[in-house]
């Protein structure tokens, strides 16, 4: 399965969604913060990106923008997912190029079948 990495400045969602992810197959890294995605976008180039939009000093919109006028990783499939999901976060969703918005919080499942509707790959039997 594909590389996925997990952004989330809160320690137990990001970790939970990783160990779902994992467990459904896909190839999984995770970061806290802007500096530690950065970081790992150095390193790597994933197939998607589980992001959290609402995080201290860079949020997720500013993140986004930056993978997807990145040349290298603008391919990269962004899956936004927040606690406000209203017609504003749906607008600045288009506008960062976000490729899917989840609303928080959300059922493990449902980000594996938008990832796997997002790359194109097959939903994993669990």
């Amino acid at each position: 399965m594909p590389l996925c990495i997990v952004v989330d400045d809160h320690v137990d969602t990001r970790e939970g969604f990783a160990e779902y992810l994992r467990h459904s197959g896909f190839d999984v890294r995770t970061a806290g913060d802007a500096s530690e995605l950065r970081a790992l976008l150095a390193e790597v180039t994933p197939a998607a990106v589980l992001m959290d939009v609402q995080m201290p000093l860079v949020d997720g919109w500013t993140l986004t923008r930056e993978i997807k006028e990145n040349e290298r990783t603008r391919q990269t499939r962004v899956l936004v997912i927040s606690a406000s999901v209203g017609e504003g976060f749906r607008r600045a969703a288009d506008m960062a190029g976000a490729d899917a918005l989840l609303a928080k919080p959300c059922d493990p499942q449902r980000i594996v079948v938008e990832l796997t509707r997002l790359l194109d790959c097959p939903v994993p039997a669990l």
